[in-house]
């Protein structure tokens, strides 16, 4: 038997509502992780830190409370600003987002005649080079 949703209809999965707000409210809840900085932190070190943080914030006065409110906020409010102008600069240039891995990366510069730099942070620009000699012939 399908899961309905509110209004009787099937909804393709056996979650309830209050489940699906959980699961996006946890969603959330990791980006705020990620916009720290700590997402590539292992488990352990990361609720560790979390404890640690809560233990702080249980003995924060009032007005430190919205000083570091007030920090989060202003990194929250950068990162909508920053997404927004993104979002609309790459629809202008018809840009499309892809993920590849360090790997991959250099397997098509190889096989488009290209050199693999040493230095990882190089990859996307010789990539872009390489993708740009093979499409309009070397400069």
């Amino acid at each position: 038997m399908s899961a309905m949703s509110r209004n009787g209809k099937a909804n393709g999965n056996s979650h309830s509502l209050e489940q699906g707000l959980r699961l996006h409210h946890l969603a959330n809840l990791g980006g705020l992780v990620a916009i720290a900085g700590l997402d590539q932190e292992p488990p352990d070190l990361l609720l560790g830190v979390l404890l640690s943080v809560a233990h702080e914030v249980a003995a924060l006065t009032t007005v430190q409370r919205a000083h570091v409110s007030s920090v989060g906020r202003t990194k929250l409010e950068e990162r909508a600003t920053g997404k927004r102008a993104w979002k609309s600069w790459t629809r202008a240039q018809n840009l499309h987002a892809i993920t590849l891995s360090t790997a991959q990366v250099a397997e098509i510069i190889t096989a488009l005649g290209g050199d693999v730099p040493d230095d990882p942070t190089r990859l996307p620009l010789v990539l872009s080079q390489v993708v740009t000699e093979a499409c309009h012939g070397a400069a």
